[in-house]
């Protein structure tokens, strides 16, 4: 069952991107701007958590909406922008990175909110082991990808206008 979850987590970033043709790349990135929110605010975000009066309200549900919330609506918000196949194709890949990281950050904080230890698993484990690779090739694909969209694009600015 945690292997599913998992594995749930890893390919809905990608099944996301290709159907909707959103830009995986900067979906890639804002992830990785929420990833960062959590780590440079997480304890202020914690004592923030803390003042609200809503019983329900944890810092995991906020850590994990944080992680999320960058990503879907960078995917929605870019519905389309991939036009080619062979970039359709390739924005896979860091749709893939940000799943596997998604996956990797988020498991230890499904834990309480599903009553079910996703870091215990084995596939986890080896996830963890590569997460370097993770943010390497995932990093390396978006810039592409974001400068393939921008190379793709004709200025307009050589034309002279009557």
């Amino acid at each position: 069952m945690p292997d599913a979850l998992l594995i749930v987590l890893i390919l809905f970033p990608a099944v996301l991107s290709f159907f909707l043709k959103s830009n995986a790349g900067l979906g890639f990135l804002a992830f990785c701007g929420g990833f960062t929110a959590i780590t440079l605010s997480g304890s202020d975000i914690k004592h923030l958590v803390g003042q609200t009066k809503i019983t329900s309200l944890t810092s995991n549900n906020v850590d994990i909406a944080l992680l999320l919330l960058p990503l879907i609506l960078t995917l929605l918000f870019t519905i389309g922008s991939v036009r080619t196949k062979k970039l359709r194709y390739l924005s896979i890949i860091p749709a893939l990175c940000a799943g596997g990281l998604l996956a990797v950050v988020a498991a230890p904080m499904f834990g309480s909110t599903l009553q079910t230890n996703l870091s215990d698993s084995s596939f986890w484990r080896k996830l963890e082991d590569i997460e370097f690779y993770l943010v390497a090739i995932g990093l390396l694909s978006s810039l592409g990808l974001v400068w393939a969209g921008s190379f793709g694009r004709k200025s307009s600015h050589g034309k002279k206008h009557k």
